[in-house]
C-alpha cells in the first residue's frame, strides 16, 4: 500500500499497528490471537487487505474506512489449514497466498479462506525430501522458495491459452530447483530486486549473497553466488586506517578477520582461523595490520584480495592490539600488563607495569607523547612514552572504567561508573578538570574528532549517544541513534570527518555520514576534501567590489603580454616536443632491447632455478620416503622387540609374585606350627612343674612322719638302753666328733657343689632370658627351678642335724639336679633345632630375593635401551624435520623468484602502458612532463623503490604526505594574508573598480572567442599529431 505502514508488537498476545507513513500518524490497532513474525500486503495497491502470520497463526485482516476512521477488521481462520508450525507466506496475484507450513507449501484463496492446493515436495525430487522450506516471496507469474541445504526453487504459472479453464493443481509448476552454494547453510531469507533479475539471499551463517535469476535456469553451468561478508557473532574488536578508506573487524564466534571498504560498502578480504582472534589493530597507512590470538601476535600485510602472514611472536592472552597514531608504535595488552613494541624492528621497546588486574582501554593521544591506560583496579594511569615512566596516576577503587579517549597530550576523556551512576570524567593537566552524570546506559566506548567539541559514545544498549559538547556543572546536551540490537562495542571516524563506523555485539556494522565536526578548513588541507571550486574560496564581499579604468588598462596590457608570451610558448613548446620525441622514440627502443634482454636472461635463470627446485624437491622426496621407511621398520622392530620383552617379563613376575605368595604362605603356616609347638611345650613344663612340686611336698611330708618315728624310736630307744647310754657317751662323742668333722667336709663340698650349681643356674637364667625374648613362658620354668634351689637351701638347713638321712636326701636332689639338667639339655637342644629351621627357611627366601633384584636390573636395562632407542627415533624424527624446513625454504625462494619475476613483468607492462598513453593519448605539450616521470617512475627510482622495504617506502610516502600537507597550509595562509591586503586595499577603491569590472566582462567575452578560436586550431593540431602518433604506436607495437 503507497500510503499505509503496518508493524507487529512482540509478546505472546500481538498487535497490528496501522500508521499513515506519509502524514506520519497512527491509525488504529488490532490485537491478535497469538505471536507475529511476518505482515504482508498484496501485490495489487487498490486491495485493502493484510495478513500476518506467525508460529501458531494465519490471519487475513481487511481495512475499512467510514467516517474519516480507519479500523482493522479480522477475518475468520483459514478452512483446512491447522493454524501450527507455520514459517511465511508471501501474497500471488489473483488474491491468494501461498503459505509455508512446516515441510508442505499451502496456496489459499483469500476471497473464499480456504485452502485450495497443498505442495507435498516443494523442490520436487525425491532426492530431495530431506530439504525443508524456510522461506517465501512472489515475483510476476510465480514465487521463490528458499529452504535448508542452500537450495532455492522457483515455481512459475504457464502463460498458454486457455489459462482461464485451468485447476489449481494445473496453474503452478516447479521450473527449477538448484543449490546456490557449496555450503549447507541454508537459504533464511530471500528478496528481488524490481526489475526481477537478481535475488538476494540471507543464509543461515549471516551471511548474504547475490544470485540472478538466469543462473536459476542454466543447469549446465554452476551457479555464482557473490557471498558478501557479514560476521556470524558478536564483533569482538574493529579499527580504521587513515591514509586508506579501509576497517578491519574481527570476530571470535566465527574465527574470521575482514577488511572492509567503507566508502565502497564492500567486504575486501574475509580470512578464517583455527583460533579465534582476540584483538585487532590496522597501521594508520592501512598497510599492516595486527591480530591477538589466545596464544600469539600475527602481524599481516594487506595485499588487495589476501592478508600475508609478515611475523609471529609468542604471548598469550592477548586482549587489546592498538597502533600509534604515528604508526611507529605498537600497544599490546596482556592481561595487567601493557607491551610497546618497534613497529620499524619488531622489538619489545618496554613493558608497563602498574595495574593490579587487567587493562580495560588504552588510548595514545594525538601527538603520541603520552598513553592512557584504565584497569579493573579502578587505576587511570598515563604513561610518558619519551621516557617510559609513570606520568601521572588516579585511583578510584569504588568507581569501575569503561572506556578512555586522548585528546591532547595532557587532556583526555573517560567513562566510568561509581555508586550506581553512569559519570563521564574530563581531564585537563593530568587532573580532573570536571565531571558530568550521563543519564544514558552504561557507556561501553568513546570516540573524538580532532578539533570538534562533540562527543560520540557507544552504549551497553546499542544506541549512539552525541554529545554537541562539555561544560563543567551542567549537563550536557546529546541526542541518541539507536543502531544495535546488543551492545555497541568500538567507534571508528574517518580522518576528514564524514563517515562514522559503529560494530555491535549482534554482529551488525553501521556506517553513518557525518557532517559538522570538520571546518572548511580543515576539509581544504586534506585529499579527500579538494572537491572545493575556486569560487567558493571567496567571500560574498568581493562581489561588489568596484573597478577603475587606470585598472582595467593595466590589465589589457597584461593580458596582451600574457597572449604574447603564451604564443611563443606553445611555439618553444612545439619545438621541445618534436625533440623530445625523437628522444622518447631513441629511449623507448634501447628501453625495449634491454628489457627483451633482461627478459630472456630471467627467464633462462627461472628455468634454471626451476630445474634445480625440482631436482632439489626430487632428492628431498626420495630421502624423505627413505628415511620414512627405515624410521617405519626399526619403529615396528623396537615396539614388537619391546611388546615381547614386557609380555615375558610380566610373566616371569607374575610367577615370582605366585612363588612369593606360596612362600609367604609357608613360612605363615610354619610359623603358626612353632608357635603351637612352643605352647604345648610350655603347658608340658608347667604340668611337669606342677607334678614335681606334688612329688616334693609327698617327700617333706614322708620325711617328717620318718622325723617323728625316729624321735619316737629314739625315745624308746633311750629308755630302754639308757644304761647303754652312759658306756657309749664316750664312743659316740668321739664318733660325733668324726662325724661332724666329715659332716663339714661334706657341707662345704656341698657349698662348692651349690655355688657351682648357682653359677650354673645363673647362667642357665642368662640363657633362659635370651630365650624368653622369643618364648615368654620359659621365665616361668627358670623361676620355679630358683625357688627349688631355695628350697633345698631351707632342707638342707634344716637336715644339718640328721647325719643319716641327709645323704640320702643330698642324693635325691642331685638326681633332681641332674634331671634338671636333663631337660634344660633339651631345652637347648629344642632351640638350637628351631634356630636351624629358621636359617633354613631365611636361607630358602633368599635365593628368591636375589633373583627379584635380578629381574629388577634386567627391567631397568630393558628400560635404558628403549630410551636410548627412543632418542635416536627422535633424532631421526629432527633430521626429517630438518630435510622438510630446507624443502619448506627451498619451496619460498622459488615462489620469491617467481613474484620477483612477476614484479618484473608488471613493471614492464607499466612502462608499457605509460609509453602508449603517452604517444595515443596526451598531448604534445604534456609529453616532457610525461617523459621526465617515465624517466623518474622507471629508470631512476627503480633501484630505490626495489631496494626499500614495505616501511621504509612508507614511510617515506607519509613524508611526502606531510611535506604536501605543509606546503598546502602554508600556501592556504598566504592565500587567507593576501586575500585580507586585498580586501582591505581594495576597500578604498570601490568607485573606480565598478567601470573596470564592466570593462573586464567586455574584455572576457572577446577572450572567450579568442580562446574557442585556439581551441579549433588546438584541436586540428591534436588532429594530425593523434595520426602522425597512430602511425608511431603500430611501429613501436611491431618493434616490442
Amino acid at each position: 500500500m503507497p500510503r499505509y505502514l503496518l508493524a507487529s508488537t512482540s509478546g505472546a498476545e500481538s498487535a497490528l499497528v496501522l500508521m499513515n507513513w506519509e502524514g506520519e500518524k497512527t491509525l488504529c490497532k488490532c490485537k491478535l490471537p497469538g505471536q507475529v513474525d511476518r505482515v504482508s500486503f498484496p501485490s495489487q495497491p487498490e486491495s485493502l487487505q493484510a495478513t500476518a502470520s506467525g508460529p501458531n497463526m494465519l490471519r487475513l485482516m481487511q481495512i475499512r474506512q467510514a467516517k474519516n476512521e480507519v479500523s482493522l477488521r479480522m477475518m475468520p481462520a483459514f478452512s483446512k489449514l491447522p493454524e501450527e508450525k507455520i514459517v511465511d507466506h508471501t501474497w500471488l496475484e489473483g488474491n491468494r497466498l501461498v503459505v509455508i507450513q512446516e515441510a508442505q507449501v499451502h496456496i489459499i484463496s483469500a476471497e473464499e479462506l480456504q485452502v485450495v492446493r497443498t505442495i507435498e515436495a516443494p523442490f520436487g525430487d525425491a532426492d530431495l525430501d530431506e530439504v525443508m522450506p524456510l522461506c517465501i516471496r512472489a515475483f510476476t507469474g510465480g514465487f521463490l522458495l528458499g529452504g535448508s541445504l542452500g537450495y532455492v526453487a522457483v515455481w512459475e504459472t504457464d502463460d498458454a491459452e486457455g489459462e482461464s479453464m485451468r485447476s489449481v493443481e494445473e496453474e503452478y509448476h516447479l521450473s527449477t530447483a538448484a543449490k546456490v552454494r557449496p555450503e549447507a547453510d541454508g537459504v533464511c531469507t530471500l528478496d528481488i530486486t524490481v526489475g526481477e533479475e537478481q535475488l538476494l539471499l540471507g543464509f543461515g551463517n549471516a551471511d548474504m549473497g547475490l544470485v540472478t535469476m538466469a543462473s536459476l535456469y542454466n543447469a549446465e553451468e554452476p551457479i555464482s553466488c557473490h557471498v558478501m561478508g557479514n560476521h556470524s557473532a558478536a564483533i569482538t574488536a574493529m579499527d580504521m586506517a587513515v591514509h586508506r578508506t579501509l576497517i578491519i573487524t574481527a570476530c571470535k564466534g566465527d574465527s574470521s578477520l575482514r577488511v572492509w571498504n567503507y566508502t565502497a560498502r564492500t567486504c575486501e578480504i574475509c580470512m578464517k582461523f583455527d583460533d579465534a582472534p582476540c584483538a585487532v589493530a590496522i597501521h594508520p597507512f592501512g598497510y599492516y595490520a595486527a591480530v591477538g590470538f589466545g596464544d600469539r601476535l600475527r602481524l599481516y600485510h594487506i595485499l588487495v584480495k589476501d592478508l600475508k602472514l609478515h611475523s609471529e611472536i609468542v604471548m598469550r592472552s592477548i586482549h587489546l592490539v592498538k597502533f600509534s597514531f604515528g604508526g611507529h608504535l605498537l600497544a599490546v595488552c596482556q592481561g595487567k600488563v601493557i607491551h610497546l613494541f618497534s613497529v620499524r624492528t619488531l622489538t619489545k621497546a618496554t613493558t608497563f607495569q602498574g595495574h593490579s588486574r587487567d587493562v580495560t582501554s588504552i588510548s595514545f593521544d594525538p601527538e603520541d607523547r603520552s598513553l592512557w591506560s584504565t584497569g579493573d583496579d579502578g587505576k587511570l594511569i598515563i604513561w610518558n612514552l619519551n621516557t617510559f615512566e609513570i606520568e601521572a596516576t588516579r585511583t578510584e577503587p569504588a568507581s569501575k572504567w569503561f572506556a578512555i579517549c586522548s585528546i591532547a597530550q595532557d587532556q583526555a576523556t573517560c567513562s566510568l561508573h561509581r555508586n550506581g551512576k553512569q559519570l563521564l570524567q574530563r581531564f585537563s593537566q593530568y587532573d580532573v578538570e570536571f565531571e558530568t552524570e550521563l543519564h544514558c546506559p552504561q557507556v561501553t566506548t568513546l570516540s573524538h574528532f580532532s578539533g570538534s567539541n562533540a562527543f560520540l559514545a557507544g552504549t551497553q544498549k546499542g544506541s549512539l549517544q552525541v554529545y554537541m559538547s562539555l561544560h563543567s556543572g551542567s549537563q550536557p546536551k546529546s541526542y541518541e541513534l539507536p543502531l544495535h540490537s546488543l551492545a555497541c562495542n568500538a567507534l571508528c571516524i574517518s580522518v576528514d570527518g564524514r563517515s562514522l563506523v559503529t560494530a555491535g555485539e549482534d554482529g551488525v556494522l553501521f556506517i553513518l555520514s557525518v557532517q559538522g565536526l570538520a571546518s572548511h578548513d580543515e576539509l581544504a588541507v586534506l585529499p579527500l576534501a579538494l572537491h572545493v571550486t575556486d569560487m567558493d574560496k571567496f567571500s560574498p564581499e568581493a562581489q561588489s567590489i568596484l573597478a577603475s579604468k587606470e585598472e582595467i588598462l593595466k590589465l589589457e596590457h597584461r593580458c596582451e603580454a600574457l597572449m604574447g608570451e603564451c604564443r611563443g610558448m606553445k611555439e618553444r613548446l612545439e619545438r621541445e616536443a618534436s625533440l623530445h620525441e625523437e628522444q622518447c622514440a631513441a629511449k623507448v627502443a634501447q628501453a625495449q632491447e634491454k628489457d627483451q634482454a633482461e627478459i630472456k636472461e630471467l627467464q633462462r635463470r627461472y628455468a634454471a632455478l626451476e630445474e634445480a627446485c625440482a631436482a632439489k624437491e626430487r632428492e628431498s622426496q626420495g630421502l624423505m620416503k627413505a628415511m620414512e621407511t627405515r624410521h617405519n621398520e626399526a619403529t615396528d622392530q623396537l615396539s614388537k622387540l619391546y611388546q615381547r620383552k614386557l609380555s615375558h617379563e610380566s610373566d616371569r613376575l607374575l610367577d615370582l609374585q605366585i612363588q612369593k605368595e606360596k612362600l609367604q604362605e609357608q613360612m605363615l603356616k610354619e610359623k603358626e606350627e612353632c608357635e603351637e609347638q612352643l605352647k604345648q611345650s610350655a603347658i608340658a613344663a608347667k604340668e611337669e612343674e606342677k607334678r614335681l612340686l606334688v612329688e616334693r611336698d609327698l617327700e617333706i611330708k614322708k620325711h617328717q612322719d620318718l622325723l617323728a618315728f625316729v624321735q619316737h624310736r629314739f625315745e624308746v630307744v633311750r629308755e630302754k638302753r639308757g644304761e647303754d647310754h652312759d658306756q657309749d657317751v664316750m664312743r659316740l662323742k668321739h664318733a660325733g666328733w668324726e662325724a661332724l668333722e666329715q659332716q663339714k667336709k661334706v657341707e662345704e663340698d656341698l657349698r662348692r657343689e651349690q655355688e657351682t650349681l648357682l653359677r650354673g643356674l645363673e647362667m642357665q637364667e642368662k640363657d633362659r632370658e635370651a630365650v624368653e625374648e622369643k618364648q615368654q613362658e620359659a621365665a616361668s620354668t627358670l623361676k620355679g627351678l630358683r625357688e627349688q634351689a631355695e628350697e633345698l637351701k631351707r632342707t638342707l638347713q634344716s637336715l644339718q642335724g640328721e647325719r643319716d638321712d641327709r645323704a640320702a636326701t643330698l642324693a635325691e636332689k642331685e638326681r633332681r639336679i641332674e634331671t634338671y639338667k636333663s631337660k634344660e639339655r633339651t631345652l637347648k637342644r629344642f632351640k638350637l633345632l628351631l634356630d636351624k629351621k629358621l636359617g633354613e627357611v631365611v636361607e630358602s627366601v633368599q635365593p628368591k630375593d636375589s633373583l627379584i633384584q635380578k629381574l629388577n636390573q634386567d627391567l631397568s636395562d630393558l628400560e635404558a635401551e628403549f630410551e636410548r632407542q627412543l632418542t635416536e627415533q627422535r633424532a631421526l624424527e629432527e633430521k626429517i624435520d630438518q630435510r622438510r624446513q630446507h624443502a619448506g625454504i627451498l619451496t619460498q625462494e622459488s615462489k620469491s623468484l617467481k613474484d620477483q619475476l612477476a614484479e618484473l613483468d608488471s613493471h614492464i607492462y607499466r612502462f608499457r602502458s605509460d609509453v602508449h598513453t603517452l604517444v595515443t593519448q596526451k598531448d604534445l605539450k604534456e609529453w616532457p612532463k610525461e617523459i621526465r616521470r617515465l624517466y623518474h617512475t622507471h629508470v631512476d627510482e627503480e633501484v630505490r623503490v626495489h631496494q626499500r622495504l614495505p616501511m621504509e617506502e612508507m614511510m617515506r610516502q607519509m613524508r611526502v604526505v606531510e611535506r604536501r600537507v605543509a606546503g598546502l597550509a602554508a600556501k592556504s595562509d598566504q592565500i587567507k594574508a593576501m586575500g585580507k591586503m586585498d580586501v582591505q586595499r581594495k576597500a578604498h577603491e570601490n568607485a573606480t573598480l565598478v567601470h573596470e569590472l564592466n570593462e573586464l566582462r567586455v574584455l572576457k567575452c572577446s577572450l572567450v572567442r579568442e580562446v574557442k578560436a585556439l581551441t579549433t586550431k588546438l584541436k586540428e593540431i591534436e588532429g594530425k599529431k593523434e595520426a602522425d602518433g597512430k602511425g608511431t604506436s603500430e611501429r613501436s607495437d611491431k618493434i616490442l
